[in-house]
């Protein structure tokens, strides 16, 4: 059997008309530009397939454009196969979106945390006093002995390690230059980006209090699937830690060559970029070439996995169905009711749902809104009745509303659990 991992790029996965077939051919992705247009405050389908050059380079906008794309598109997926992976991991600002996958962060939080970290980044741009460059054909040894060379350790550093032969470096305006020119003379490829903020380096140091602060104000949830950080490069599965990576990500490094040997070390044979454009999977070829690896936001790259899915009919059987599901998280969480008469209300709920599941399954029907609703009211009940507690009781619908790509049409429902 296949082992997958989901990637998700950052700053140079955004492009004018990013996402539109996505927006016009799915429902679920349509919602979710419109979520988080509600959020931000910004029409971001108009940024997107109508907005100018200029407006969706700009830093806080591109933040944006971004998350909301790969989130359509990776919504996208679910609704056409909703096979999951081992691993999930995201580039910079693709951390948030491989967060949102996972299900340990909303959508929701996700925009509002991205809306705040552009404001603080923009901050810094404003200032005009370092920018970043892009890197390639070069190694680890030949840009640490060029920052040495040119003696501005403390002030310039390798902000990207994207592959064995490309890096993002950051530093001040001048010290910067000085490198790009003695990696230039080492036959370098030096593609400097002056409109790109110095992040991933200490240059961030002075808004990463607020930040925190900031971030700590949100709850974070149980992961589906652990995410691969880009701060520390290992597999982060604690909601705990969630606030203290995603700062630590904004002054260190982007450990993506780390994520890629984790693939390798737990033996993952298929990568899918949830991303309107193919940008990580050059890099995981360069490095792990053995690893299958898509772009789903592709149109022939969704082809071949349309049929890469079909060819298995295991595939089919990993497909999240809405009763399969509640009856799986209902079977799954502790009973702390001793109440012997009360807990068989639980099982009459479970033998309800099994039956309503196996007529379904048998006539190959697809189940109604309704029918949705009312295995939800039942799940919640069971899971009352076995004295669970409100946020576990929230948590496990989410769980089966995110599965299932239903989070709009029960987002009332879920709200005031």
């Amino acid at each position: 059997m296949e082992k997958f991992a989901f990637v998700f790029p950052g700053q140079g996965a955004h492009f004018l008309q990013m996402g539109k077939a996505f927006y016009d051919n799915y429902l679920i992705s349509k919602q979710t530009f419109e979520e988080a247009s509600d959020v931000s405050g910004i029409d971001v389908a108009d940024l997107c397939f109508n907005g100018s050059v200029s407006s969706i380079n700009e830093y806080s906008n591109m933040q944006l454009a971004i998350l909301t794309t790969e989130i359509a598109i990776f919504r996208a997926y679910v609704s056409d196969y909703g096979v999951f992976p081992q691993f999930a991991v995201g580039h910079s600002i693709g951390e948030y979106a491989a967060l949102v996958s996972a299900g340990a962060v909303t959508f929701m939080d996700a925009i509002k945390i991205m809306v705040k970290r552009g404001e603080l980044v923009s901050g810094i741009i404003e200032k005009k006093i370092g920018h970043m460059s892009i890197i390639e054909k070069a190694n680890c040894n030949m840009v640490d002995d060029c920052i040495k060379a040119a003696n501005v350790k403390d002030s310039v550093y390798i902000s990207c390690f994207n592959s064995n032969s490309q890096f993002a470096l950051c530093g001040l305006n001048e010290k910067l230059e000085d490198v790009e020119r003695l990696l230039l003379d080492n036959e370098a490829v030096v593609s400097p980006l002056f409109n790109s903020p110095p992040i991933h380096s200490p240059i961030m140091n002075d808004i990463c209090m607020e930040f925190l602060e900031y971030i700590n104000t949100f709850e974070f949830h149980p992961f589906r699937y652990p995410i691969i950080s880009n701060y520390t490069g290992l597999p982060l599965s604690d909601p705990g830690k969630i606030a203290k990576s995603l700062t630590y990500h904004l002054f260190n490094p982007v450990l993506f060559t780390s994520a890629i040997n984790i693939f390798h070390k737990y033996g993952v044979t298929v990568s899918i970029e949830m991303s309107p454009k193919l940008l990580l999977s050059e890099f995981i070829n360069e490095n792990q070439p053995e690893i299958k690896t898509y772009c789903y936001g592709l149109i022939k790259d969704k082809q071949m996995l349309d049929e890469f899915f079909k060819s298995d009919p295991n595939f089919e059987k990993d497909m999240p169905d809405f009763i399969g599901r509640s009856l799986s998280i209902l079977a799954a969480t502790e009973n702390k009711n001793t109440n012997q008469k009360e807990f068989k209300e639980v099982i009459k709920i479970y033998e309800k749902l099994k039956e309503q599941y196996n007529l379904l399954s048998k006539d190959k029907a697809c189940i109604k809104q309704d029918q949705q609703a009312e295995v939800l009211d039942m799940l919640v009940t069971a899971l009352r009745i076995k004295k669970l507690d409100r946020k576990q009781i929230k948590n496990c619908v989410k769980i089966v509303l995110d599965e299932t790509n239903t989070v709009y049409n029960f987002a009332s429902l879920y709200n005031n659990l």
